[in-house]
């Protein structure tokens, strides 16, 4: 009998987003009142894809300079 793989129960996402800074009147990032920009977005099912995908994204110059953040986020069900 042969058994078939199931899909991934979650996804992996890889976001690409600008630094903002910080709220001038003292409150920090609040992320949702004034979210980061995110200037890509990575859908992948499996963890060492993402983390593949995103060390290739750090190599860039404006992620190695601070400007840019990487983030690797799993996506329950």
């Amino acid at each position: 009998m042969f058994w078939r793989r199931r899909k991934p129960a979650g996804q992996w996402v890889v976001v690409v987003s600008r630094i903002r800074p910080l709220d001038p009147n003292g409150g920090g990032r609040d992320e949702l009142r004034w979210p980061e920009q995110q200037d890509a977005v990575h859908n992948l099912d499996s963890r060492s894809a993402a983390d593949d995908v995103a060390g290739q994204l750090r190599g860039d110059v404006s992620v190695q300079n601070g400007r840019k953040r990487v983030k690797v986020l799993f996506t329950g069900h």
